[in-house]
């Protein structure tokens, strides 16, 4: 019964995503959203009056559609709502929540009665609707019902700002060619154009839940009774959940400036340490090889173990795949997409919570976590292989990574043979199960194309920086992070046919030339000197008080001195003291002295 309890929330998630799938194009994002809590309050209400076994395992099954519900049409929402700069960080923040909402139950649940916490949980779900009601439907949607006037409402109230013609226009572009495809989503979803989003979500998906971690999670207690710890196992589960919540904020602040594959990779890494330590210690446990005494120094190994396995999960796994699935697919399959990741995560979840009792309790706990161990392994080099990085990258250029096929050297297509080439080797697993999964993702077609260093790039083979994102700073009208030696790295995009090592895309970073500001305008200094110059206010303005006292004095040399100097600030030879440039518009009319020397002047040629 326990393990029905833990393992019907997946059973009800099943449907949540199909229901997403029906409702969400048709209904728009935020009433979906809003329907997901009445399930969810619906099955805490349930709890509080329960009398029988029945009616919990009902109740789950609410939680579970609520639950499949929610985190389906979530992504979306947040995807369509974020700007460039922060979609990821606004996609993994729907763990954060999750992993408070874990360390709310662990510190609550084990000291108060099931009904007591059933009413204290549904607080949530109403404050929700509260709170989320004052909250916009999102301009793509919008656009889609074509209520521009009203998305263009929407967009504004979401960047604070009037200034949205551009980003609005993209946006219409964007929806006006998925109108133009077909109507049919789930033919969509499995065409060519989508096999490697397709790829990349179902391996997200299975990775994520491969991993064991809602097993580790929904039985946690019952893991650390086994162990030799003085503290008891309610407290275990309360610092669990607080290194969760504190590992999944750090992906907030890192997923959209080091990049989505760095941080998968990182984290699989880390969960294959942690889930191995742990298997390790539950087989030499298992051989009687282990003192069982309470305070013995070899207790805390798998505690520790599972720490550095929660740790590495959050840092990536369990957040940037939210993040990634919002940006992957175009629009109009985005919903359908939603639903296979969410339908193939609840089966997942599913089969792993259901058989890690059953395993555990048959053939030793140790049996479950070297399974868990061997999928994370092949989940890494899986990622390595076939996930593409997309920091930065607008909707569109996304887009175009994932759908256009890419040219080869003298612009002829490749055919699917060339592109779609097969892993080639056979990864096995010791259970017979999950190897029949792995091997399914291992024998899907995906794209390894050429990769090279585009910092060798030459001119004409790339295009910096790139236009499509904002990479100039408003207030300084230059790259941003110029730095004081006149340089800013910044991204690029190559030339169709070009996949560079460093992302594993056509777009890179690069060092380019710029000039730091230090607060001081163009236009101020320049004003100054034509109305105020004889005061001596703009060698002020610009930090040379000398010459500023001696022109206030001499009331600007008798104004020679005010005329010298608005044609040497206009010409922009005299600059500010500290050696800052002018803050211009990065367009505007900015004086570039070409010197004659070694590097400028060629001499001439007998031959010319």
């Amino acid at each position: 019964e326990g393990s029905w309890i833990v393992s019907l929330l997946s059973i009800g998630a099943l449907f949540g995503p199909i229901a997403c799938g029906l409702l969400v194009d048709r209904y728009g994002r935020w009433k979906v959203l809003m329907g997901s809590a009445l399930p969810i309050a619906a099955g805490w209400l349930m709890i509080a009056f329960a009398q029988s076994i029945g009616v919990l395992y009902a109740a789950r099954l609410l939680h579970g559609f609520g639950y499949g519900l929610a985190y389906s049409v979530t992504p979306i929402y947040l995807g369509e709502i974020s700007s460039d700069a922060v979609r990821g960080s606004t996609g993994v923040l729907v763990t954060v929540m999750a992993k408070l909402a874990f360390l709310l139950q662990y510190s609550i649940g084990p000291y108060v009665g099931f009904r007591a916490l059933a009413w204290i949980s549904l607080a949530f779900p109403v404050l929700f609707c509260v709170a989320f009601a004052w909250m916009p439907e999102t301009p793509y949607y919008l656009l889609a019902r074509g209520n521009d006037e009203a998305a263009a409402s929407s967009l504004r109230w979401l960047r604070r700002d009037e200034s949205i013609v551009s980003e609005l226009g993209r946006m219409r572009k964007l929806v006006e060619q998925s109108k133009q495809t077909t109507s049919n989503p789930l033919g969509q979803l499995f065409a060519r154009t989508n096999r490697k989003s397709l790829l990349i979500i179902l391996l997200l998906s299975l990775g994520m839940q491969l991993t064991g971690i809602n097993a580790i999670l929904g039985y946690s207690q019952t893991i650390f009774s086994r162990l030799a710890l003085p503290l008891s196992a309610a407290e275990l589960s309360i610092v669990l959940a607080l290194v969760q919540l504190g590992s999944v904020m750090l992906p907030t602040f890192l997923v959209d400036r080091t990049g989505r594959r760095p941080l998968l990779l990182l984290s699989t890494a880390g969960s294959l340490i942690g889930l191995t330590a742990c298997a390790v210690y539950f087989t030499l446990d298992n051989a009687g090889e282990l003192s069982p005494e309470p305070g013995a120094a070899h207790g805390w190994i798998p505690f520790v173990g599972v720490l550095v396995f929660i740790v590495s999960f959050a840092v990536g796994l369990a957040t940037v795949p939210f993040a990634i699935l919002g940006e992957v697919f175009p629009k109009h399959i985005k919903a359908m997409a939603n639903t296979v990741f969410a339908v193939i995560t609840s089966a997942v979840v599913f089969s792993v919570v259901k058989l890690f009792q059953v395993i555990s309790d048959g053939a030793g706990t140790y049996v479950s976590f070297w399974i868990f161990a061997g999928c994370t392994a092949v989940t890494g080099v899986l990622i390595y292989y076939i996930i593409p990085e997309t920091k930065g990258q607008s909707f569109e250029r996304i887009q175009e990574i994932m759908q256009s096929g890419k040219s080869g050297p003298n612009g002829a297509q490749h055919s699917e043979a060339e592109t779609m080439p097969y892993l080639p080797y056979p990864f096995h697993v010791r259970s017979a199960v999950v190897a029949g999964l792995l091997a399914f993702v291992a024998l899907l077609p995906i794209s390894l194309e050429a990769e090279i260093d585009c910092n060798s790039l030459r001119m004409g083979q790339f295009l910096c920086p790139d236009p499509s994102l904002r990479q100039i700073d408003p207030h300084t009208q230059q790259l941003y992070g110029c730095t004081k030696e006149n340089k800013a790295r910044a991204w690029c995009i190559a030339a169709d046919g070009i996949v560079c090592s460093e992302t594993k895309n056509a777009s890179f970073t690069r060092e380019l030339p710029c000039k730091w500001t230090n607060g001081y305008h163009f236009d101020t200094a320049l004003l100054l000197s034509v109305f105020l110059g004889m005061f001596g206010a703009d060698r002020f303005y610009l930090g040379y008080p000398a010459l500023g006292l001696l022109k206030f004095c001499t009331l600007g040399f008798m104004f020679l001195g005010q005329l010298v100097d608005v044609i040497l600030i206009a010409t922009q030879v005299v600059g500010p003291a500290d050696g800052s440039a002018y803050i211009i518009p990065y367009y505007g009319p900015v004086i570039t002295v070409v010197r004659s020397n070694n590097w400028t002047y060629r001499l001439p040629q007998d031959n010319w």
